[in-house]
């Protein structure tokens, strides 16, 4: 039996992981790559299983395209200084907040102070460095990492 797929958790897509991913091999095997454009430019046709998956609707798809700007611009912003001290390394100014009914960014300075919004920071934290073991686990150039990351 070849690959079998499921989608990532939180992942809201209208058509079966397995149909999806056998329709981008199928992408692949036409053009011998995957694109994004080459996934809408199939997508496009009724006929196609992705075709649900994306907003057809050129308001709504612009509106939509426009937040994920936004969120790219949000996400984009570091904090260079802080009260006059240089800021060593590369730190989000603004960090995404889950936890309450109203998901929202807030600035990293006010986040790293609220005993709530912290833990939150670090749950995702601890959650990406999960996910990034997972992404890499079949390279062994990263085996010497995996101890160091399974202790956290």
């Amino acid at each position: 039996m070849g690959m079998v797929y499921q989608w990532r958790k939180q992942s809201r897509f209208p058509v079966d992981a397995q149909v999806a991913a056998e329709r981008l091999q199928l992408i692949r095997e036409e053009l011998g790559e995957i694109t994004p454009r080459a996934v809408v430019a199939d997508a496009r046709g009724d006929s196609s299983p992705l075709h649900s998956c994306f907003d057809w609707d050129d308001a709504t798809a612009a509106e939509a395209h426009r937040v994920h700007t936004a969120r790219q611009l949000i996400g984009s912003l570091v904090v260079v200084s802080a009260n006059s001290t240089p800021v060593h390394r590369e730190t989000r100014a603004f960090v995404h907040i889950t936890a309450d009914a109203s998901p929202r960014y807030e600035p990293i300075e006010v986040a790293i102070r609220d005993v709530d919004m912290r833990e939150e920071i670090l749950r995702q934290g601890r959650l990406e460095i999960k996910r990034w073991r997972a992404r890499y686990a079949a390279l062994e150039e990263f085996a010497g990492l995996f101890p160091l990351v399974d202790a956290l």
